[in-house]
């Protein structure tokens, strides 16, 4: 469990400076960028399913929706054997969007069966060059399912708004149901969520 926030936050904030440095480098990625940038953000998101679990976010952070894309499977049985083939495996002709959790994306990267960045080429250069766009994974749950897709702009700022998320206000109250503490963290600015004040509510009530 995390004990204090501060190194794992502030490790984000580098992490956040790491990947805006990618996406303005165009030039073709050696193996070697690609495994550093692989390890960068599974660490992000490991910190983040890190910090989820020992309540050191606010709630409004932890209830956050990240926009993204999902495409379908298109029959084909995804296995080690052709997962490195993933753009004949899913039809990209039929994308939706999406929103997604961060405990979701957190489980999908970390366990990821499928992961790649995907870069946009500049088509009018006429030099080839590319730039980071996204990034593409799936778990091994749901790798003959979909293929999921967020910018890269969006894990960038994810994990420049967890890395100064520091709540103000702390309130926690015991659920028989769950045998444990259920945790509110908050700004002061910020309301209680409502399934939280509907408990509060309640064990007050019984208490008198």
């Amino acid at each position: 469990m995390i004990n204090e926030s501060y190194y794992w936050k502030k490790e984000l904030l580098k992490l956040a400076v790491r990947l805006e440095k990618r996406k303005k480098n165009q030039r073709w990625w050696t193996e070697s960028q690609y495994g550093t940038f692989e390890k960068e953000i599974m660490i992000g998101f490991y910190i983040i399913r890190k910090l989820l679990e020992a309540k050191k976010l606010t709630n409004a952070i932890v209830s956050k929706k990240i926009i993204g894309t999902k495409f379908p499977n298109n029959g084909t049985n995804v296995t080690l054997g052709n997962n490195h083939r993933f753009f004949e495996l899913y039809d990209f002709e039929k994308p939706k969007q999406d929103k997604f959790d961060l405990i979701f994306l957190c489980n999908q990267l970390v366990h990821s069966y499928i992961f790649s960045p995907n870069f946009e080429c500049d088509s009018e250069t006429g030099k080839g060059e590319k730039t980071l766009s996204s990034i593409l994974f799936c778990s091994d749950e749901n790798r003959n399912k979909w293929l999921f897709e967020i910018h890269i702009d969006s894990v960038t700022n994810l994990f420049k708004e967890l890395g100064n998320d520091y709540p103000n206000s702390y309130k926690r109250i015991y659920d028989k149901k769950r045998n444990d503490y259920i945790v509110t963290n908050s700004h002061t600015d910020q309301e209680i969520p409502k399934d939280i004040e509907d408990l509060i509510e309640k064990h007050q009530k019984e208490k008198q």
